[in-house]
């Protein structure tokens, strides 16, 4: 909290992600000479002679009088000090001199005169000798940059600062931590939220490491994390950081100092934004008895704490109708600049415009969001958190008034934040942050989509589809234009198709590791690859005078006459406090269907949460604890009429399901016999081959149900969608694990010695690995000459809420060698191939991977790309096409089931047709130990 004079207040603008990202190195370095290392001690004056006496007394007199109104005079005894100074030998003194000048300059508001010292300053040789004072005038002089508006080219110059700190005094010391605070604060200002926070997380724990949790300074870092956490909608993160400074500072300062004013006003800000009102007045009012005592230095401040206390029963009061008094007291504040602060001046702002709209005043109402706006656009930036909340104000204000102008505020919004939360989420060092920078995101998709289904359905719903294609995976118009150009090379100029591959790949594993919080030496080094990647590639495409594809394409440009997509998408809005058990205020799914000649239809398909009733619950728990060991019998038997029975219980079951996730869409699909269907969270765990038809059977029976992991996919839907009958093909099966270690599963090497046996027979090169000898290391190898892998062995998946541990680091599958006892990390010998390790494969030369194994189609729900586990780590490394389960599968029937499918595909079925025909054979008894539904629904194709 800044007390008087709101924020920062100097125009801002985002910082580039190529300066961004930098960030996520450590912020480490050296000052340039052997002696700067030895420079341990404190800042010293340089010591004095005669020459360096006369010069700070001229230097003194010239601040003297450019501070007291005597500019002209002042500045020409500065320049004339400054002569003199250069051509000393002392470099220490020097540096304060140039240190003293511009701070002078600074305080007159004579920046850009500043600014030139500053460039001279390192012109000289004193700057070449590398004394401790090039980390402080370095430091101003980054400050100076960033206050204009010029952040990118002020990152370079912090963390030179940051730098000859950490040499001189230690990474961990006072200076370099405040260092790097002031880069982290200037960031925040600036919308660069995750690059803030992640410096601001790391500074605050080397604090407590490095000074202790009683050290002034790790109170200080502790308030501005905070502050930073609070911006980007944390509050409950950000009131832990606060009640922490409140009881250091108290103790240390006491109860009436304006430090402890400070950290108190933010816990009431804190819980102010977390809805807790009572507990926002009493902090307001601890505010305002310290300010009573503070008054005779400035009186100010009780009248800040009284106007947010006024704000805390205002927001309050709800939805209840405002006395005009107090509407005219809460615009009062907002037009009041000089009394207080810009945030509290922006929410008085905001809500006063509702008030004003609910009095049906609905142009007074705009001009106080335009005024909101404008606050926020000055103090902070156009890019930051508060901006995007004022925006997304206007445009659902404009609903009622102007349809056609909401949809223009919503497309241009939604395009700002797009780009806006790729980079943030993809620099982002800690989950917790990524997902409240997406909630962001999450609050204006869940207005859109109710304005495209409601009042504005007839203008809305294009623009929202087109909303959704682009945030369903964060991947935008770079990963679609990748995939674009890599189809049309592929085949005809294999080392550009390789370029972009590789850059995909490569483009999904950096963000998916910044995004999980996993910035370490291992994420570097994929950027480091990825960067390299992106510089070959585009030296490549301008030798071959090629450019990526800039125009967006559409699902409808990539369908048949008889095919549709379903992409289905869930909106969600927030409650203030994310961290609770039951963070969600509401949910929304939505469908959108496509098809080749027709606009984009939405569909309201209502709360996901109440979608999948108790019985459907009950049926995927069962099937996920069941593993059906009893082969089929040829004849009828009591057993096998109980199977048919438990099916027909099956399908009762998931009718419910049906009738509220399909039946709504039916009239869009009359023509159509085969959908594509893009799940989004839970819906990645439904198994859709169980939905029932209209007619009695399955769904699909009537319908090619063709999954896919993103609606970018369908780019290269076709391509070698077929057995290639020479192609090459991995067999892994029979492996020998450790005692104690898994379970063995004896079927797998029957299982991979008949499909070997149906790939001899079209005379296809095949390899088999078996036994002891399958670690990562010799598969990874053997996986880049395949253009089928079948991996027949254990999977696993844990749900990662218990654990905390990240969800790619609690799926994958299991190989030889392994043990009872694991520990998720990098490790090519512990038996276990993580989704975390596995992301980092090239599978791109696979046309299809099997994944003979339990569980190995689940992951996380995910508010960044629908789901996270083994299915996001294999389409990040590039497989066309994975056939994996939902659930456990008996050992036997799996065998038998794959081998099915194997001779489907030889017969020259596509690979969608031969498990949907796979499955029938099934349904009908003709592949042993597979008839239950809790063998044959468990495999599911995910393509893309």
């Amino acid at each position: 909290m800044t007390i008087t004079g709101g924020f920062v207040r100097a125009r801002r603008a985002a910082a580039s992600l190529s300066i961004i990202l930098t960030l996520g190195a450590t912020l480490t370095g050296t000052a340039g000479t052997a002696a700067a290392q030895d420079a341990r001690a404190k800042r010293a004056p340089a010591q004095g002679t005669g020459s360096t006496q006369a010069i700070a007394v001229q230097m003194k007199n010239a601040i003297a009088l450019t501070r007291g109104g005597k500019f002209d005079a002042g500045y020409a005894q500065l320049l004339t000090a400054l002569n003199a100074a250069d051509k000393l030998d002392d470099a220490q003194f020097v540096m304060e001199q140039y240190f003293d000048a511009t701070a002078t300059l600074r305080a007159v508001k004579r920046d850009d005169l500043a600014e030139k010292l500053f460039v001279r300053a390192f012109q000289g040789k004193a700057a070449a000798q590398s004394p401790p004072g090039n980390a402080d005038v370095l430091l101003m002089y980054a400050i100076l940059i960033s206050d204009h508006a010029r952040i990118a080219e002020a990152v370079p110059l912090y963390m030179k600062a940051i730098a000859a700190f950490n040499a001189y005094w230690g990474e961990g010391s006072e200076e370099s931590l405040i260092a790097s605070d002031k880069l982290a604060v200037a960031l925040s200002a600036n919308g660069s939220a995750a690059s803030a926070t992640n410096i601001g997380r790391r500074n605050f724990e080397r604090a407590e490491k490095a000074l202790g949790p009683d050290h002034r300074t790790t109170w200080k870092l502790a308030n501005n994390y905070a502050d930073m956490l609070r911006e980007i909608g944390a509050p409950a993160k950000a009131l832990e950081l606060d009640l922490f400074a409140i009881e250091k500072r108290a103790k240390h300062y006491g109860e009436n100092h304006l430090n402890t004013l400070v950290t108190v006003n933010n816990a009431g800000q804190d819980f102010l934004n977390l809805g807790r009102f009572d507990d926002a007045r009493r902090y307001f009012r601890r505010h305002r008895a310290i300010a009573t005592v503070l008054a005779p230095k400035d009186p100010s401040f009780a009248g800040q704490a009284d106007a947010w206390l006024f704000y805390t029963d205002m927001l309050a009061a709800g939805d209840a109708a405002m006395p005009q008094a107090d509407l005219e007291r809460l615009e009062a504040i907002v037009a009041n600049e000089e009394n207080f602060a810009d945030f509290l001046r922006i929410k008085a702002a905001v809500l006063a415009a509702g008030r004003r709209e609910q009095r049906g005043e609905r142009d007074a109402g705009m001009r106080l969001r335009e005024t909101a706006l404008a606050i926020s656009t000055r103090a902070f930036t156009a890019q930051h958190p508060l901006s995007f909340e004022i925006k997304l104000g206007i445009a659902v204000a404009l609903i009622a008034t102007d349809p056609n102008r909401a949809v223009q505020n919503f497309t241009a919004l939604d395009r700002e934040m797009f780009d806006w939360m790729k980079r943030e989420v993809g620099t982002s060092g800690d989950r917790a942050v990524a997902e409240a920078i997406r909630a962001h995101a999450d609050h204006l998709l869940f207005a859109f989509g109710r304005f495209a289904t409601g009042a504005g359905s007839a203008v809305a719903q294009p623009a929202f589809a087109a909303a959704v294609l682009r945030w369903k995976t964060l991947g935008g118009g770079d990963a679609t234009a990748l995939r674009r150009l890599e189809t049309q090379m592929a085949g005809k100029d294999e080392e550009t198709a390789a370029l972009l591959r590789a850059a995909l790949r490569l483009n999904g594993e950096k963000q998916e590791l910044f995004s999980s919080g996993n910035i370490d030496d291992w994420a570097r080094s994929v950027w480091q690859r990825q960067d390299a990647t992106e510089k070959a590639l585009n030296k490549r495409l301008d030798a071959i005078g090629v450019k990526l594809p800039q125009d967006p394409i559409r699902p409808s440009q990539l369908l048949a006459p008889d095919e549709a997509v379903i992409n289905y998408f869930i909106t969600r809005q927030w409650k203030a406090d994310r961290q609770s058990k039951q963070p969600l205020a509401a949910t929304v799914l939505y469908a959108i269907v496509e098809t080749a000649t027709s606009e984009p239809r939405v569909i309201d398909l209502g709360d996901p949460g109440r979608m999948v009733d108790t019985g459907v619950r009950t049926e995927i728990a069962r099937l996920r604890a069941t593993q059906a060991a009893a082969p089929d019998r040829d004849a009828k038997t009591a057993d096998d009429k109980a199977a048919d029975n438990k099916a027909l219980d099956s399908k009762g079951r998931f009718q419910n399901l049906r009738a509220r996730l399909f039946a709504p869409l039916e009239p869009a699909l009359k023509d159509k016999t085969t959908l594509y269907v893009v799940p989004d969270g839970f819906l990645f765990a439904v198994p859709f081959s169980l939905l029932p038809g209209a007619d009695g059977g399955l769904l699909e029976d009537r319908y090619t149900i063709r999954m896919l992991t993103s609606p970018e996919a369908l780019i290269a839907i076709h391509a070698r969608e077929t057995l290639d009958r020479t192609g090459a093909m991995l067999l892994a099966g029979g492996l020998e694990y450790s005692q104690p270690g898994p379970m063995p599963l004896p079927g797998t090497k029957a299982e991979i010695e008949a499909i070997a046996k149906l790939a001899r027979a079209r005379r296809a090169p095949v390899e088999m690995l078996t036994g002891r000898g399958v670690s990562e290391a010799v598969l990874r190898e053997a996986i880049g000459k395949a253009r089928i892998a079948h991996l027949a062995t254990h999977g696993f998946y844990h749900d990662s809420t218990a654990s905390g541990l990240d969800t790619l680091w609690q799926s994958g599958i299991v190989l030889s060698g392994a043990g009872d006892s694991r520990w998720p990390l990098r490790d090519d010998k512990d038996g276990y191939l993580y989704a975390f390790e596995v992301m980092d494969w090239d599978l791109s030369g696979l046309d299809l991977l099997v994944l003979s194994a339990c569980e190995t189609g689940r992951g996380d729900e995910s508010f960044v790309s629908g789901l996270r586990g083994l299915p996001t780590a294999l389409g990040i490394a590039g497989a066309r096409r994975a056939l994996l389960t939902l659930w456990p599968v008996a050992d036997e029937g799996t065998a038998n089931f794959t081998v099915r499918f194997y001779e489907h595909l030889a017969e020259g079925l596509t690979y969608s047709d031969a498990l949907r025909q796979t499955r029938r054979d099934a349904r009908d008894g003709k592949v042993a130990g597979a008839r239950d539904a809790s063998v044959w629904a468990a495999f599911v194709l995910f393509e893309g």
